[in-house]
């Protein structure tokens, strides 16, 4: 796409020269539904440029994990909780009704409001940037394909938010591409790419040996849901064991599908770790364990899963309705993309990988140096670009 968000090299050289704690630091107040722990590492980031804070709408969620945070955050922050509207499904967004995001905002009087998507907190953060002539910057990874079932008050929502916006931040490229189809001048579009704790990742590809062995480790992570599609991955593993049968499974996450996954493993005669919830700080053993990386969803605006894979260097295989697919594989330089629903292609991709150790090492190392320009850091700077325009001129995201 045209404008600031294809090249982040042009973003962080367009990026105001700011230190900590100097004078030219912006008030920002940012508006996010809970503390993730790829989230926190990008807000500790924007905290080394701006005068931030950061209001959750809740301390978990419907989408949530048993994450745990141990550190202290650098950056004010406040838990709003208040009423919520519970999705009732894993894996999908929760309904945050509370008015003590406007409070909050009022008492902190930013001079620029950042906030999470088309949500009920971005109205009140739309009302306050209203009464107060502060901008709005509305950040999101939503994509055409996600978004392509909307209703039309979902519809309705997007466009009224978007004309009281001042910029908007894309988490990825087919995001930035939604907000143009969603009426946001190409201009007005910048890119925060998602990011995660990727200096540990980047260590263990450093590290990685690609090497021919008797074994193929094939690991998926991610919550145990039927969108998740790790249904077509055990189907398609099984069938491609027929010409390699060292290959096996391994799957993090938990969630209502894991008696249906493990009587379907039983069934196929299939070797499976089902390895539970696996926190953060423990994931980069499993990437360093494993040969290979899938990526099976059905239905997923991002998958930082897929981004962290690439980070260690797996070679990845991915599914075509994930965001994250079509924001780091190019042209299949770094992965394979298969429609996981094709058991046939699915199985020969899997095969392909498992026969082919030089080219796994080729993917695979691919894959780690697409995400060397993707750190909390860069995340911060495309932010911190959107709100630095945004209060620079006023102007409005829409044509």
């Amino acid at each position: 796409m045209a404008g600031t968000l294809a090249n982040p090299a042009r973003e962080r050289a367009a990026t105001p020269d700011v230190r900590p704690g100097g004078a030219g630091r912006r008030r920002v107040a940012f508006v996010t539904d809970i503390p993730t722990p790829y989230m926190l590492e990008v807000l500790k980031a924007l905290a080394g440029l701006v005068d931030l804070t950061v209001l959750f709408c809740a301390r978990t969620a419907s989408r949530g994990m048993p994450w745990t945070a141990s550190e202290k955050l650098p950056f004010e922050h406040q838990v709003i909780d208040g009423l919520t509207v519970r999705s009732g499904g894993p894996d999908r967004p929760d309904y945050y009704l509370s008015p003590r995001v406007l409070a909050a905002l009022a008492r902190r009087r930013p001079e620029a409001v950042v906030s999470f998507g088309f949500s009920i907190p971005t109205a009140y953060a739309a009302l306050y940037s209203r009464l107060h002539r502060s901008p709005l910057i509305i950040y999101s990874d939503g994509t055409s394909h996600y978004e392509s079932s909307l209703g039309r008050h979902q519809l309705a929502a997007r466009a009224i938010l978007l004309r009281a916006a001042s910029a908007g931040v894309a988490l990825s490229k087919p995001a930035a591409e939604r907000f143009v189809e969603l009426g946001v001048r190409p201009e007005r579009v910048f890119l925060a790419p998602h990011s995660s704790t990727l200096d540990r990742l980047w260590q263990i590809a450093s590290r990685r040996r690609y090497e021919d062995a008797d074994e193929l480790t094939i690991l998926t992570a991610g919550r145990l849901v039927p969108h998740k599609g790790v249904d077509k991955l055990l189907l398609a593993a099984a069938a491609a064991r027929t010409l390699h049968p060292g290959i096996r499974v391994v799957v993090v996450g938990t969630g209502p599908e894991e008696g249906r996954l493990r009587a379907l493993a039983g069934k196929l005669g299939l070797e499976v770790e089902f390895a539970g919830f696996v926190d953060h700080d423990g994931m980069p053993e499993r990437y360093a364990e494993a040969d290979v990386f899938a990526f099976p969803t059905l239905d997923d605006p991002f998958g930082i899963v897929l981004l962290e894979a690439a980070a260690s260097g797996l070679p990845l295989i991915a599914s075509p309705h994930g965001g994250a697919t079509w924001d780091l594989i190019e042209n299949e330089s770094c992965g394979l993309v298969v429609d996981p629903s094709d058991t046939g292609a699915f199985a020969s991709a899997l095969g392909e990988l498992a026969g082919d150790r030089a080219r796994r090492e080729r993917l695979g190392r691919r894959a780690h140096a697409t995400t060397l320009s993707r750190s909390p850091a860069d995340s911060a700077r495309g932010y911190l670009t959107a709100i630095e325009t945004a209060v620079g001129d006023r102007g409005r995201a829409r044509r």
